[in-house]
Order: C-alpha cells, then structure tokens, then sequence
C-alpha cells in the first residue's frame, strides 16, 4: 500500500486579513484558494507539540455551493487537503466514488460523513480511523433506552474504519425556518417527553459507562488546555473554568440515569407525521441527566446568540427543558451548574472559529 502522504495545497493569507488583536492566530473568515473564496465553517486545535514554534487548526470549509473542503492552518498559511482525500481517513477516497457520493462534514485527520446513494434513496457513512468504528458500534449499543423513544438511524452496514445508516425522516430542530411557531413548540415538546422516559427507564444497557460531575471537569480542563494559547481573556477564562469546577465537584450524583451526553439541536429531527428523532447516539451513558438538560439550555443561548433563533424560539427551548426537570424531578440547581459548564466549554470550543469568536467570548463570561 502507498504510504505517501497525500498532496497539499499551501495558501498564505496576507497579514492585512489576519484575525483581530487578542485571536491573532486564527485564520480569517475567508480565504482565497485556487477553488475560489472558502469560508470557514468549524475549526478544532490540535495539542500543543513539543518545541513547536506555532499552534495548529485543523479546518473544515466550504465554498458558495457548500462543498466541504478540509485543511490546516499555521501562523497565516492554509495547508488544504486535496478535496476528497484525508491520509488518516483512508476510506474517504473510495466512498466518495459511490453513485451520488458527497461529503457532508470533514474533521481532518479524525472523522467524515459521506451522503451518498444506495437502493431508492441516501445513506449516510461516518469514516473514522482504522479500527474506531467498533467504538461508535459500542456506544449505540449502549444508547438502548433512547432508541426505544426515538426514531434512530438504522446501521446498514460496518467495518474497520466506516458505518452506514439510514437516512432519518424530518426536519434539523437546528433550522426553525422550517417550523411555524406552533410546530416548534410541538417538536421541543415532544423530544423532551421522549427524552424523559428514555431517561427515566429503570433499564441499564450492558457496558453502560458512568460519566459523573469529575468526569465533566475533566473535559473542561482539556478544552481550555487545547484553546488556552487562542484566548484574549486567558486569565479570566482559566478563573471562570476553575469557579464552575468547583460546583460540579460540590453535586451530589447518586441518582445517574441514561444519558445522550451530547444532546443539541443539531442532534435532532422533528416530523408532525413521525415524531422526534435523534441522531449519534455513540455517546451514551449512565450520568446526572441535568448534563443533557443543561447542554440544551446552553445551545439554545448559544443560537440565539449566533443570531439563528430568535428570543421565542430559545425561550420556548427553555422553557420545554425546563418543564422535564420539573417532570423528572432533576435538581434545577444541578441543571443550572451543568448549563453554566456547557456555556463555557462551548465558549472554549468556537474561540477558534473566526466566524463566532466574540460570541465565544461572552459566554466565557457568563
């Protein structure tokens, strides 16, 4: 087998379109290749390397008819990956010869979706490194009580490195263009009521893991590590990090129950004909279900911020969450402290992603 690294295409941005003082980092909003004008969409850094005069982004962008272009970025240079090829992600090449076959999303070097065409409609591939695939395998086994009350994908077909699911029926909960007032009150809903029997269920899938209050101090640590070079507001960011630890390792967590663990609106589908679905499910576990619930009162702030919802439609978010805490008896303080570790773990993630920096940058604060 070829071992050779794939090709690459290096792009310098002059410095007059760097970044803002405080990100000067990151790469700007748009950036002029030979496959025209990209904007970048999502950006994730990668650890610190020993000795390492720089940081690095890996980069997901697209051009003005949303095709999906993947690449790195140093200092003021884009390294971008020749459209379709990942050398991490050895699969890609070959899916993306499939009748109809595109790419729907591409984190270089660590995971991709392929939409392509099999029997009368589309499937939908999720390409990873060799041998990871038995992980997203595990995890929707573990997902059991969510999938008795969701509609799920369903698995078509697996290997080393890929799985493919059905398509699911319905519209992003991510998108309220697609709703009228009425239905996105219905959709949230409903999800919630869902959400509370599979949380309630009395049943524990086998290899269920336990994900507790230590386990999301954890995360937050590792995301200010990975960001912490990124920030302008370091100090007041590793100060803010450091209060909200210290309450989750005050919760009491005796009462852990089926949980999605990262449950958002990107996550979910609403049809009036067929109800709630939900997607990715590999990251279920046993947890406080105040992380599910404050992650969703967390992004619909988050959205309303980005200016993708307006105020009633995240108000009316809070509000269904809120009602299936009262329902499911969890602890509106545990939600509270929960939402709060959201809200900064979420303004940890997009501080790199140019788009979105100064929201970041407030919900740091908050």
């Amino acid at each position: 087998m070829n071992t050779a690294p794939m090709p690459v295409i290096t792009v310098t941005t002059p410095p007059a379109l760097a970044a803002p003082t405080g990100a000067q980092m990151l790469p700007p909003q748009q950036i002029e290749t030979e496959y025209g004008l990209l904007t970048v969409t999502r950006a994730w850094p990668l650890p610190p390397e020993p000795e390492a005069t720089g940081r690095t982004l890996a980069l997901e962008l697209k051009n003005s008819s949303s095709e999906v272009f993947a690449g790195f970025w140093q200092t003021d240079a884009l390294q971008l990956l020749t459209p379709g090829r990942d050398p991490k992600l050895r699969a890609l090449k070959q899916l993306l010869k499939a009748d109809g076959a595109e790419i729907v999303s591409h984190r270089p070097a660590k995971r991709a979706v392929v939409r392509h065409n099999q029997g009368q409609g589309s499937v939908y591939t999720k390409v990873v490194k060799n041998g990871k695939a038995t992980g997203i395998l595990d995890g929707i086994r573990r997902a059991e009580p969510f999938a008795a009350q969701f509609r799920t994908p369903e698995i078509l077909d697996s290997d080393e490195s890929t799985v493919t699911f059905s398509a699911l029926a319905g519209a992003s909960l991510h998108n309220p263009a697609e709703f009228t007032a009425e239905q996105w009150s219905q959709a949230w809903a409903e999800v919630l009521e869902a959400w509370t029997a599979a949380s309630s269920t009395t049943s524990r899938p086998t290899g269920s893991l336990i994900h507790r209050a230590e386990a999301e101090v954890g995360v937050l640590r590792h995301w200010l590590r990975l960001v912490e070079d990124f920030l302008p507001d370091r100090e007041s960011a590793e100060a803010n990090v450091e209060e909200i630890i210290t309450q989750l390792q005050r919760l009491t967590e005796e009462d852990l129950r089926p949980t999605h663990r990262d449950l958002h609106d990107k996550q979910l589908l609403w049809s009036p004909d067929l109800g709630p679905g939900l997607l990715d499910l590999d990251t279920a576990c046993l947890a406080n279900p105040a992380l599910d619930l404050g992650n969703l009162r967390a992004h619909a702030l988050l959205r309303r911020l980005q200016g993708l919802w307006s105020s009633e439609q995240s108000e009316t978010v809070q509000f269904c969450v809120d009602s299936a805490a009262e329902s499911s008896a969890v602890s509106r303080g545990a939600v509270a402290v929960y939402e709060r570790a959201a809200l900064l773990r979420l303004g940890l993630v997009y501080a790199v992603r140019p788009q979105y920096a100064d929201v970041a940058a407030e919900l740091r604060q908050m």
